[in-house]
């Protein structure tokens, strides 16, 4: 039996009695996290990426400010909150902040600054985001306050005429290198600004010379063109770590930089090895009301540059995930950046949705028991597996594994399974093999393996009984989340008619259950997300403003079983989430 604070195992047939011809057979492998029982939760790294482009204007800017305000209500002295907004600019509003006293103040005067600006930076302000983990807290020895940006200055006639170009073919017709700019990374503190070997700009292709190292501060690059982009630079350190940063060019101002909190000193070995932060949770949340159309624009770009950032934390890695307000946001890109970030994609519908949808994902992270889990099936001489019916990683070969991220208080992860019996004879118990869980314990800050449970099952001459209710059940669940997501990606090729097709095969199935005719309450909530989802596929405009949005949450939640500010994923809450949702609800009321 596993011993307290240690995740469970558990594995359920289809029936009480297989039968002893070689056959498949369904069954649920499921991990359940522990209750808190009052112990001690593990302190949270929260960085919030903040859109205040120009359409996140009015009340959502201000709710969102107060819902960031209220969170901070609930987060004690050991936790840390960091804060990035963006529009075409990115900004460091405050890094990794301790909430006790003083610091709750530097954050609330922050959350005072949030203006609306333009247009959208999405990839800046998540990577920009991301990179507040690697840095750690503003109080911890490593990190350092610099400027990066451009100054600028439009060229006289005169100065065009000199003839000096930096590009390797003339600018396009109707175009004039009029422009000169020049690229720095300012620090506060001449200390620092020795601490770096070089800094290394990336280009754009039309330059001679696209990539350049600049050794000595301010790390000035000077060049003359006629357009706009991206520039990337790598900040290399003499102890040979690299920092990665982008800038997206501005003309106009004479000077435009933004503030970055930069690990150019290193931790020493006693903060690495401070218990606060290896047990410490880490997260990420983004919103945004729009599309990105600064910096990286397309999604499986932002999305592999998200996966790299998050790779390149190491031990530091966080979960990401996103909130999408209204009907102008990309469910895609959202759902795809939870995806790699191992969270969330939250659908908010509407501004009353605010407090709620950042309540419920606080409230799983504040009640996180387990990160890396992962859950293992050795199978028996004979067995294996024919299918992994889940949208989790899986690897099948003598067994199946899969990796199940993290795991808070009270949730469970149930992974549905179809397993190939030999023929056999009839016996009490047949070993079908041994269910297994390794995770880390945030609470007690190690390793946890709880020693293998034997799966069994009883063989008989025939099958006895009707399919388990819970197997059933999760039957249920697989095939409403495998018809919601082929569903949303036909539609996303514009074929309306087979994804309402697909919705309308996969409701017959569930109204088929005998679940359904019994009034089973998560079959009879998953036959009413298809349903409404079948609804709102009536044209092209309703799927890009509604269903896609829907789709994607429903699908999300249902397959990892988490709580995505859907009323049907509530089902999936556990009581520190449900608490939270609550307060959040009623804040300001």
């Amino acid at each position: 039996a596993p011993q307290p604070g240690e995740l469970q195992c558990e594995a359920t047939f289809e029936r009480g009695t297989l039968s002893v011809d070689a056959h498949d057979a369904m069954a649920v492998l499921s991990v359940v996290a522990p209750a808190l029982d009052g112990a001690s939760r593990a302190p949270l790294r929260l960085v919030a990426v903040l859109d205040k482009s120009g359409s996140m204007s009015g009340d959502k800017l201000r709710l969102v400010g107060a819902t960031m305000r209220f969170m901070l209500k609930h987060l004690e002295a050991r936790d840390q909150l960091g804060l990035v907004e963006y529009d075409t600019k990115v900004n460091v509003l405050a890094p990794l902040t301790p909430c006790d006293d003083a610091g709750r103040a530097r954050l609330d005067e922050a959350l005072g600054r949030l203006r609306a600006g333009s247009q959208t930076n999405l990839s800046g302000g998540l990577l920009r985001g991301l990179s507040l983990h690697a840095t750690g807290a503003a109080t911890e020895v490593g990190v350092s306050r610099a400027e990066f940006g451009n100054v600028y200055r439009l060229l006289s006639p005169e100065q065009q005429a000199e003839g000096l170009s930096f590009l390797k073919a003339p600018p396009p017709e109707g175009a004039r290198e009029c422009h000169e700019w020049s690229m720095e990374l300012r620090f506060e503190r001449d200390e620092d600004a020795a601490r770096v070997a070089r800094v290394r700009y990336t280009l754009h292709e039309t330059f001679a010379d696209p990539v350049v190292d600049v050794e000595h501060a301010p790390f000035r690059l000077t060049r003359r063109g006629w357009g706009v982009f991206t520039v990337f630079a790598e900040v290399h350190l003499v102890d040979e770590r690299i920092i990665r940063l982008q800038h997206d060019l501005k003309f106009g101002p004479s000077e435009t930089f933004s503030t970055v909190w930069l690990p150019v000193r290193p931790l020493t070995e006693e903060d690495k090895a401070a218990p606060a932060e290896k047990g410490a949770v880490r997260s990420t949340f983004l919103f945004t009301d729009g599309l990105a159309n600064v910096g990286i624009t397309k999604t499986e770009d932002v999305c592999a540059a998200a996966r790299s950032q998050l790779e390149e934390l190491g031990d530091r890695r966080c979960t990401v995930s996103t909130f999408g307000f209204g009907a102008d946001h990309s469910a895609e890109l959202l759902q795809g950046l939870a995806d790699a970030g191992a969270g969330i994609y939250s659908y908010v519908e509407n501004e009353d949705q605010i407090g709620q949808a950042f309540g419920e994902a606080l409230g799983g992270l504040l009640s996180t028991t387990h990160q890396n889990v992962r859950l293992s099936l050795s199978l028996a001489p004979g067995v294996r597996v024919a299918r992994a019916c889940t949208d989790y990683a899986t690897e099948v070969s003598e067994g199946v594994g899969g990796a199940l991220a993290t795991s808070s208080a009270e949730e469970r992860r149930d992974i549905l399974v179809r397993l190939s019996l030999p023929a056999g004879e009839a016996a009490a118990h047949q070993l079908i093999g041994h269910l297994g869980t390794k995770a880390f314990s945030v609470r007690s800050v190690r390793s946890q393996a709880p020693a293998p449970i034997a799966c069994a099952v009883a063989r008989g001459a025939v099958a006895e009984g009707g399919r388990d209710d819970f197997v059933e059940r999760h039957w249920n669940r697989f095939v409403a989340t495998e018809a919601l997501k082929s569903s949303k990606d036909t539609a996303g090729r514009g074929q309306l008619e087979e994804a309402r097709r697909l919705l309308t095969e996969a409701l017959g199935a569930l109204r088929a259950s005998p679940l359904a005719a019994v009034g089973d309450a998560v079959t009879l909530a998953l036959i009413s997300d298809v349903q409404e989802c079948l609804g709102d596929l009536r044209s092209r405009e309703a799927y890009s403003a509604v269903a896609s949005k829907k789709m994607s949450a429903m699908w999300q939640g249902h397959s990892r079983q988490r709580c995505a500010n859907i009323d049907s994923t509530a089902m999936y809450m556990n009581t520190a989430s449900a608490q939270m949702r609550s307060a959040f609800q009623s804040m300001g009321k």
